[in-house]
C-alpha cells in the first residue's frame, strides 16, 4: 500500500468503487493519524523546550509563566496545531481545490460590478447569525438541564480552555482550532467519505468523529451537532471558508461569554426564553442557507 498516495492523491469516486473497504477506511483516516502524529511529537518537543527553557531562566519569568499556566498551554497547543496543519495542508489543498476557489474568486473580482459582491456578503452574514444562535441556544441548554456538570473531563477541558487570556483565547479558538478541525473534519475526512460512500452517510459519520475527537461526552454530543451544521454548510456554500467562519464564529461566541461569566447567570424563564429565541433563530437561519444549496454564492 503506497502510503504517500493515500495521503496526498485525490482520487476519484469510480477510482475508489474498485478499492476493498480496508483500503477505503485507511485513505479517509490516514491523514487524522498524520495529523495527531505531528501534533503530539510537536507538543512533546515544545514542553520540553519550555521545560529547559525555564530551568536556565530567572525566578520572575518563572513565576509569571506559571501564574499564565492556561495560557501557556494554550500557546503551546496552538504552535502544535500549526505543525499538525502544516504536515496535511497540501492534502488538504487538494481535497478542497483551494487553487480553484481562488481562480474563481479572482474572477468574480475582476467581472463584478456595483453591488455585485451584495448576494454574498448577505450569505456570510446569515451564516455568522446562524452560528452565534447555534451555538448559544444549545450552551445555554445544556447549562439548564446540568448536563455540564455531568462530565469531570468537560469540567476539567473547560477550565483549561477558559483559563487562557481573552486575547490568546480569540486566536486559539477564532482562528487556528477552526482552521485546523475544518481542514481535517471537512476538508480531508468529509470529502474523502462522500466519494467513498454517499453523502449522508459522509455527513453523519465525519460529524460523529469530530464529536468523538473532543474527548468528552458534553463537547461530543454538542460537535456532533455542530459538525453535521458545518458539513452541511460546506455543501451548500461550496467554499471551504464557509465552515471555517462558521466554527469561529460559535467559538467566539461562547468562549467570549464564558470567559465573563456570562453563562452562568443564565437560569430560570429567561434562560429557557433565550434557548427557545435563539434556536428559533437558527432554525430561520438554516431556511435563509438552504437557498445557497440551489445557487452559487
Amino acid at each position: 500500500m503506497n502510503f504517500w498516495k493515500l495521503m496526498y492523491v485525490r482520487w476519484s469516486r469510480e477510482e475508489l468503487s474498485t478499492w476493498k473497504s480496508i483500503k477505503k477506511a485507511v485513505y479517509m483516516i490516514f491523514p487524522l493519524l498524520i495529523y495527531f502524529l505531528v501534533h503530539d511529537a510537536a507538543q512533546i518537543l515544545l514542553w520540553a523546550a519550555l521545560n529547559q527553557f525555564l530551568q536556565a531562566s530567572r525566578e520572575e519569568v518563572v513565576s509569571f509563566l506559571n501564574a499564565n499556566g492556561y495560557t501557556v498551554q494554550g500557546i503551546i497547543n496552538g504552535l502544535a496545531i500549526l505543525c499538525g496543519v502544516a504536515a496535511i495542508w497540501q492534502a488538504v489543498k487538494n481535497e478542497i481545490g483551494w487553487a480553484e476557489y481562488k481562480a474563481i474568486d479572482d474572477d468574480k473580482k475582476k467581472s463584478k460590478v456595483k453591488g455585485g459582491m451584495e448576494p454574498k456578503v448577505t450569505a456570510y452574514m446569515v451564516l455568522g447569525a446562524f452560528a452565534f444562535c447555534s451555538a448559544l441556544g444549545l450552551n445555554v441548554l445544556f447549562h439548564l438541564l446540568g448536563i455540564t456538570e455531568t462530565s469531570r473531563n468537560f469540567t476539567e477541558t473547560a477550565s483549561a480552555q477558559f483559563g487562557v487570556a481573552f486575547i490568546a483565547g480569540l486566536l486559539l479558538y477564532g482562528v487556528l482550532s477552526p482552521l485546523a478541525e475544518e481542514a481535517v473534519f471537512r476538508g480531508l475526512i468529509f470529502n474523502r467519505m462522500k466519494r467513498c460512500f454517499q453523502y449522508p452517510i459522509a455527513l453523519i459519520v465525519s460529524s460523529l468523529l469530530f464529536g468523538c475527537y473532543h474527548g468528552n461526552i458534553v463537547q461530543a454530543v454538542y460537535g456532533t451537532i455542530l459538525g453535521i451544521f458545518m458539513a452541511y454548510i460546506y455543501e451548500s456554500y461550496e467554499s471551504f471558508a464557509a465552515p471555517v467562519f462558521f466554527h469561529g464564529v460559535a467559538n467566539v461566541s461562547i468562549f467570549t461569554i464564558i470567559y465573563y461569566n456570562g453563562l452562568s447567570r443564565i437560569n430560570g424563564w429567561k434562560g429557557w426564553m433565550i434557548v427557545v429565541i435563539s434556536l428559533a433563530g437558527a432554525g430561520v437561519c438554516f431556511w435563509r442557507i438552504k437557498s445557497c444549496r440551489k445557487q452559487k454564492i
